[in-house]
Protein backbone atom coordinates (compact mmCIF):
# COMPACT_ATOMS: atom_id res chain seq x y z
CA UNK A 1 0.00 0.00 0.00
CA UNK A 2 1.41 3.77 -0.98
CA UNK A 3 1.97 6.49 1.07
CA UNK A 4 -0.88 8.23 1.81
CA UNK A 5 -1.25 11.61 -0.26
CA UNK A 6 -2.73 14.80 1.31
CA UNK A 7 -4.01 17.70 -0.43
CA UNK A 8 -1.38 20.88 -0.79
CA UNK A 9 -3.43 23.30 1.21
CA UNK A 10 -4.69 20.65 4.29
CA UNK A 11 -1.73 22.17 6.70
CA UNK A 12 -3.18 26.00 6.34
CA UNK A 13 -6.30 25.08 7.76
CA UNK A 14 -5.41 25.76 11.39
CA UNK A 15 -2.89 28.92 10.23
CA UNK A 16 -5.91 30.58 8.87
CA UNK A 17 -8.34 30.13 12.30
CA UNK A 18 -5.47 31.46 14.00
CA UNK A 19 -5.25 34.26 11.81
CA UNK A 20 -9.22 35.09 11.93
CA UNK A 21 -9.20 34.56 16.26
CA UNK A 22 -6.49 37.14 16.68
CA UNK A 23 -8.15 39.14 14.31
CA UNK A 24 -11.41 38.71 16.43
CA UNK A 25 -9.38 39.59 19.22
CA UNK A 26 -7.95 42.69 17.88
CA UNK A 27 -11.32 44.23 17.26
CA UNK A 28 -12.74 43.41 20.71
CA UNK A 29 -9.70 44.85 22.41
CA UNK A 30 -10.46 48.16 19.97
CA UNK A 31 -14.23 47.53 20.97
CA UNK A 32 -13.44 47.85 24.29
CA UNK A 33 -10.85 50.58 24.61
CA UNK A 34 -13.32 52.97 22.50
CA UNK A 35 -16.54 51.79 24.84
CA UNK A 36 -14.09 52.95 27.90
CA UNK A 37 -13.44 56.04 26.28
CA UNK A 38 -16.93 56.57 25.32
CA UNK A 39 -17.69 55.77 28.74
CA UNK A 40 -15.11 58.41 30.25
CA UNK A 41 -16.17 61.16 28.21
CA UNK A 42 -19.47 61.02 28.92
CA UNK A 43 -18.82 61.04 32.48
CA UNK A 44 -16.65 63.69 32.23
CA UNK A 45 -19.03 65.78 30.07
CA UNK A 46 -21.55 64.93 33.26
CA UNK A 47 -19.22 66.32 35.95
CA UNK A 48 -19.09 69.38 34.00
CA UNK A 49 -22.44 70.25 33.51
CA UNK A 50 -23.13 69.69 37.10
CA UNK A 51 -19.84 72.06 37.86
CA UNK A 52 -21.95 74.63 35.36
CA UNK A 53 -25.26 74.13 36.55
CA UNK A 54 -23.57 75.08 40.70
CA UNK A 55 -21.53 78.11 39.05
CA UNK A 56 -24.68 79.74 37.30
CA UNK A 57 -26.46 78.37 41.20
CA UNK A 58 -23.59 80.34 43.08
CA UNK A 59 -24.30 83.56 40.58
CA UNK A 60 -27.89 83.68 41.72
CA UNK A 61 -26.75 83.45 45.42
CA UNK A 62 -24.92 86.72 44.57
CA UNK A 63 -27.30 88.73 42.41
CA UNK A 64 -29.89 87.48 45.61
CA UNK A 65 -27.52 88.54 47.97
CA UNK A 66 -26.78 92.19 46.02
CA UNK A 67 -30.98 93.05 46.18
CA UNK A 68 -30.46 91.79 49.75
CA UNK A 69 -28.30 94.71 49.92
CA UNK A 70 -30.18 97.10 48.13
CA UNK A 71 -33.47 96.33 50.49
CA UNK A 72 -34.99 93.32 49.38
CA UNK A 73 -38.44 92.24 50.09
CA UNK A 74 -39.28 95.05 52.46
CA UNK A 75 -36.89 98.29 52.07
CA UNK A 76 -38.25 99.40 55.10
CA UNK A 77 -37.33 97.11 57.49
CA UNK A 78 -34.20 96.80 60.24
CA UNK A 79 -32.19 94.95 57.92
CA UNK A 80 -32.28 97.14 55.00
CA UNK A 81 -31.61 99.79 57.24
CA UNK A 82 -28.85 98.14 58.65
CA UNK A 83 -27.26 97.19 55.33
CA UNK A 84 -28.02 101.09 54.06
CA UNK A 85 -25.92 101.98 56.73
CA UNK A 86 -23.57 99.63 57.29
CA UNK A 87 -24.32 99.86 60.45
CA UNK A 88 -21.46 97.94 62.87
CA UNK A 89 -23.87 96.48 65.28
CA UNK A 90 -25.59 94.23 62.86
CA UNK A 91 -22.63 92.70 61.58
CA UNK A 92 -21.37 89.88 64.18
CA UNK A 93 -17.63 88.14 64.09
CA UNK A 94 -18.63 84.40 63.09
CA UNK A 95 -21.48 85.62 60.94
CA UNK A 96 -24.04 84.65 64.16
CA UNK A 97 -25.95 87.81 64.55
CA UNK A 98 -29.39 87.50 65.67
CA UNK A 99 -32.59 87.62 63.68
CA UNK A 100 -33.13 89.90 61.38
CA UNK A 101 -29.45 90.31 60.81
CA UNK A 102 -28.86 86.52 59.75
CA UNK A 103 -25.91 85.82 57.49
CA UNK A 104 -24.36 89.32 57.88
CA UNK A 105 -20.45 89.18 59.00
CA UNK A 106 -17.82 91.09 60.55
CA UNK A 107 -15.02 91.27 58.47
CA UNK A 108 -12.57 88.20 59.11
CA UNK A 109 -9.22 88.40 58.13
CA UNK A 110 -8.88 84.66 57.76
CA UNK A 111 -11.07 83.91 55.25
CA UNK A 112 -11.29 80.63 56.15
CA UNK A 113 -13.85 80.93 59.04
CA UNK A 114 -16.64 82.48 56.34
CA UNK A 115 -15.31 79.53 53.90
CA UNK A 116 -15.98 76.98 56.90
CA UNK A 117 -19.55 79.28 58.09
CA UNK A 118 -20.62 78.78 54.54
CA UNK A 119 -19.90 75.09 53.57
CA UNK A 120 -21.83 74.59 57.05
CA UNK A 121 -25.50 73.15 56.11
CA UNK A 122 -26.36 74.45 60.02
CA UNK A 123 -24.70 77.66 59.58
CA UNK A 124 -25.91 80.97 59.26
CA UNK A 125 -25.70 81.26 55.39
CA UNK A 126 -29.00 82.76 53.86
CA UNK A 127 -30.69 80.70 51.64
CA UNK A 128 -31.27 82.25 48.27
CA UNK A 129 -34.69 84.38 48.35
CA UNK A 130 -34.54 84.30 52.26
CA UNK A 131 -35.06 88.04 52.36
CA UNK A 132 -36.24 89.05 48.69
CA UNK A 133 -38.91 86.06 47.71
CA UNK A 134 -36.79 85.12 44.90
CA UNK A 135 -37.53 81.40 43.85
CA UNK A 136 -35.32 78.41 42.44
CA UNK A 137 -36.34 75.07 41.90
CA UNK A 138 -34.33 72.30 43.18
CA UNK A 139 -34.09 69.03 44.70
CA UNK A 140 -35.00 66.69 41.73
CA UNK A 141 -33.47 65.28 38.27
CA UNK A 142 -31.25 67.87 36.41
CA UNK A 143 -32.13 70.76 39.62
CA UNK A 144 -29.84 71.73 41.73
CA UNK A 145 -29.54 69.34 44.94
CA UNK A 146 -30.15 72.20 47.14
CA UNK A 147 -31.06 75.53 47.25
CA UNK A 148 -27.59 78.36 46.91
CA UNK A 149 -26.43 80.42 49.72
CA UNK A 150 -24.73 83.50 50.70
CA UNK A 151 -22.81 85.35 53.08
CA UNK A 152 -23.04 89.21 53.72
CA UNK A 153 -19.38 90.36 55.14
CA UNK A 154 -18.74 93.83 55.72
CA UNK A 155 -15.32 95.24 54.62
CA UNK A 156 -13.30 98.42 55.82
CA UNK A 157 -13.88 101.25 53.65
CA UNK A 158 -13.62 104.96 53.07
CA UNK A 159 -16.29 107.47 54.89
CA UNK A 160 -18.36 107.75 51.87
CA UNK A 161 -18.35 104.25 50.45
CA UNK A 162 -20.38 100.96 51.90
CA UNK A 163 -18.40 97.87 50.93
CA UNK A 164 -19.32 94.28 51.09
CA UNK A 165 -17.80 91.05 50.28
CA UNK A 166 -20.50 88.54 49.40
CA UNK A 167 -19.22 84.75 49.24
CA UNK A 168 -21.44 82.38 47.85
CA UNK A 169 -22.17 78.99 47.51
CA UNK A 170 -23.60 76.61 44.83
CA UNK A 171 -25.14 73.08 44.52
CA UNK A 172 -25.38 71.06 41.23
CA UNK A 173 -27.52 67.89 40.96
CA UNK A 174 -25.31 65.92 42.79
CA UNK A 175 -24.67 67.19 46.48
CA UNK A 176 -20.81 66.87 46.07
CA UNK A 177 -20.98 69.25 43.43
CA UNK A 178 -20.00 72.36 44.49
CA UNK A 179 -18.60 75.94 43.24
CA UNK A 180 -18.06 78.97 45.63
CA UNK A 181 -17.60 82.14 44.32
CA UNK A 182 -16.90 85.69 46.08
CA UNK A 183 -17.26 89.29 45.29
CA UNK A 184 -17.13 92.61 46.45
CA UNK A 185 -20.36 95.26 46.12
CA UNK A 186 -19.89 99.05 46.73
CA UNK A 187 -22.36 101.50 47.59
CA UNK A 188 -21.48 105.32 47.32
CA UNK A 189 -23.63 107.19 50.11
CA UNK A 190 -25.15 110.55 48.81
CA UNK A 191 -23.70 113.47 48.89
CA UNK A 192 -24.76 116.54 51.61
CA UNK A 193 -26.52 119.31 50.84
CA UNK A 194 -23.95 122.62 50.81
CA UNK A 195 -25.39 124.52 53.89
CA UNK A 196 -28.01 127.09 53.03
CA UNK A 197 -29.17 125.08 49.89
CA UNK A 198 -32.83 124.87 49.20
CA UNK A 199 -33.89 126.92 52.09
CA UNK A 200 -36.67 128.90 51.53
CA UNK A 201 -35.43 131.93 52.77
CA UNK A 202 -32.53 132.19 50.14
CA UNK A 203 -35.58 132.25 47.45
CA UNK A 204 -35.88 136.19 46.41
CA UNK A 205 -39.88 137.39 47.86
CA UNK A 206 -42.45 137.38 45.40
CA UNK A 207 -42.83 140.73 42.91
CA UNK A 208 -38.83 141.38 43.44
CA UNK A 209 -37.33 139.23 40.97
CA UNK A 210 -36.79 140.38 37.38
CA UNK A 211 -40.14 141.20 34.87
CA UNK A 212 -40.50 139.15 31.75
CA UNK A 213 -38.70 140.74 29.47
CA UNK A 214 -36.45 142.85 31.86
CA UNK A 215 -32.81 142.63 33.43
CA UNK A 216 -29.92 141.03 31.71
CA UNK A 217 -30.55 137.91 28.63
CA UNK A 218 -31.46 134.77 29.90
CA UNK A 219 -27.99 132.35 30.05
CA UNK A 220 -27.72 128.61 29.22
CA UNK A 221 -29.69 127.14 31.79
CA UNK A 222 -27.87 125.43 34.56
CA UNK A 223 -27.42 121.38 34.67
CA UNK A 224 -29.47 120.11 37.05
CA UNK A 225 -28.35 117.43 39.68
CA UNK A 226 -26.86 114.15 38.69
CA UNK A 227 -29.30 111.48 38.60
CA UNK A 228 -29.28 109.23 42.23
CA UNK A 229 -31.15 106.04 40.92
CA UNK A 230 -28.16 104.71 38.40
CA UNK A 231 -25.91 101.70 39.38
CA UNK A 232 -22.81 103.53 41.26
CA UNK A 233 -23.71 106.84 41.62
CA UNK A 234 -23.95 108.66 45.01
CA UNK A 235 -27.05 107.92 46.99
CA UNK A 236 -27.88 105.26 43.24
CA UNK A 237 -28.01 101.56 43.43
CA UNK A 238 -24.36 99.74 44.06
CA UNK A 239 -22.25 97.86 41.71
CA UNK A 240 -20.33 94.67 41.56
CA UNK A 241 -17.09 95.30 41.10
CA UNK A 242 -15.34 92.29 40.55
CA UNK A 243 -15.40 88.20 41.62
CA UNK A 244 -13.79 85.12 41.64
CA UNK A 245 -14.22 81.02 42.40
CA UNK A 246 -12.30 79.87 44.94
CA UNK A 247 -10.49 77.51 43.84
CA UNK A 248 -10.09 74.34 45.70
CA UNK A 249 -13.38 74.47 47.57
CA UNK A 250 -12.76 71.57 49.63
CA UNK A 251 -9.61 72.19 50.96
CA UNK A 252 -10.20 75.51 51.70
CA UNK A 253 -13.27 74.31 53.87
CA UNK A 254 -11.18 71.88 56.07
CA UNK A 255 -8.59 74.30 56.38
CA UNK A 256 -10.61 76.64 57.58
CA UNK A 257 -12.65 74.42 60.21
CA UNK A 258 -8.76 73.32 61.24
CA UNK A 259 -8.45 77.05 62.07
CA UNK A 260 -11.59 78.03 64.16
Amino acid sequence: MGPAIHPPYAGQRGLALLTALLLMLAVLLTSIAAARSAISGARAAGHERDRMLALQAAMAALADAERDIEGGQDPASARAAALAGAAPAAFAAGCRGATPYDGLCEHAPDPGAIFAALADDEGPAIPLGAFTGALLPSGEGALPARAPRYLIERMPAAPDTLLYRVSALGFGSMAGTQVALQAYYRKLLAAAPPAGSGAPGNAPPPGLGPEPGQGEPAGPEAPGPAPTDLPGTPGGPGLRVGWREIGNWHQAVAAGREGR
